[in-house]
């Protein structure tokens, strides 16, 4: 029976070596579907064929085109220059059917979200999704805990129990709508992952330490003023064009009692200017003499003036009245212009920077 036994070890033994053989020849003959066969000296971006135990042991999925794509994006990499990597990757891929392909391959599922993401930035309305998507403070949470790993939905309720927010699963898919509308997430048999275009998202966010300073119901009409702001400071009348009017004066409330513009105050847009009437044809006080006199010639607001004259407004209002009379001043209203704060043009530069992103 001992003898029969060890017969049955060894050939068990021989058997286990043949087998083992076979599959190191094949891997070396056979270039494995998870990736292309070896790159060539055109496209150093290109990397050659890892062993699939390799790759489950160094790295956190199977295959190399996600570790690739996600090397690409965090060396600065646009989404477009991904994609043509991994265009280029699938071109000597000998695949066995086209469903292993996408059941299996890694490129296959990189080029997949890359397409998906381009025909989200591609609608007109993107920039307002995005805008949307990353106003809420629980939607930058969701951001937050999906760049470490993917997760699925019970296991991103538990980490965002520990950001303060105890919501239940279907409140969460809530929140999850307009990050997957806006190209941020994706989600696949109910796990949650942060797309290519949510990592770019997600390190502008971190560089410009947002944390979601404006409105969450708005039609995306203070992203548009700090947009335009951005470039130079304008009137009310230039800001209508942007803003319709009757939500104009909200608007610009908010983002003034947030401290991201700034406007010369209202009481100071009326200005006074010496016209070029001698002096000497009039009789004038001295106190009169002294305030045309002290007018310079690119004006001055009346609390300015009697800042300097030490006189006080009710009666700087009355002598300015007198000299309009004899001709020898003019008041001219100056537009209130508004521009951003120091906030506020870390703010536009942010915005401006995450619409860009292709």
């Amino acid at each position: 029976m001992l003898e029969k036994v060890y017969k049955y070890d060894v050939r068990h033994n021989i058997m286990t070596h043949v087998i083992r053989a076979i599959e190191e020849t094949f891997l070396k003959k056979t270039y494995s579907p998870f990736s292309p066969q070896k790159a060539d000296k055109k496209n150093e971006a290109l990397m050659t064929y890892v062993s699939f135990n390799e790759q489950l042991r160094d790295r956190e999925f199977a295959g190399d085109s996600l570790w690739l794509s996600r090397k690409m994006v965090n060396n600065g990499c646009t989404l477009e220059q991904t994609r043509q990597v991994m265009e280029e990757r699938c071109k000597d891929c000998n695949v066995i059917s086209p469903m292993f392909c996408v059941e299996h391959c890694e490129t296959w599922k990189v080029k997949k979200e890359l397409r998906e993401t381009n025909k989200a930035l591609s609608g007109d309305d993107h920039g307002e999704r995005l805008m949307n998507a990353i106003k809420n403070k629980r939607r930058l949470a969701v951001i937050d805990i999906l760049q470490e790993k993917r997760v699925s939905l019970d296991d991103l309720q538990k980490k965002l129990k520990k950001y303060g927010f105890f919501h239940s699963q279907k409140t969460i898919n809530g929140y999850l709508h307009p990050l997957l509308e806006a190209g941020l997430i994706i989600k696949s048999d109910q796990i949650l992952e942060l797309t290519l275009y949510g990592k770019r998202i997600h390190e502008a966010i971190y560089r410009h330490g947002y944390t979601g300073q404006l409105p969450i119901h708005s039609n995306s009409y203070e992203e548009k003023i700090l947009e335009v702001l951005l470039q130079n400071a304008k009137t009310h009348n230039e800001l209508q064009v942007i803003v319709p009017i009757k939500s104009l004066s909200r608007v610009l409330k908010r983002l003034l009692d947030r401290g991201l513009i700034l406007n010369n105050s209202p009481s100071d847009h009326v200005f006074y200017f010496r016209t070029r009437r001698a002096l000497a044809l009039e009789k004038l006080s001295p106190t009169h003499k002294k305030i045309c006199t002290t007018i310079p010639p690119a004006g001055i607001s009346t609390r300015e003036l009697s800042k300097i004259m030490e006189i006080n407004i009710r009666r700087m209002y009355k002598y300015l009245r007198a000299l309009r009379g004899k001709k020898l001043v003019f008041r001219r209203r100056i537009p209130i212009r508004f521009e951003l704060s120091a906030k506020g043009k870390r703010l536009a530069e942010f915005l401006n920077e995450i619409t860009n992103i292709k």
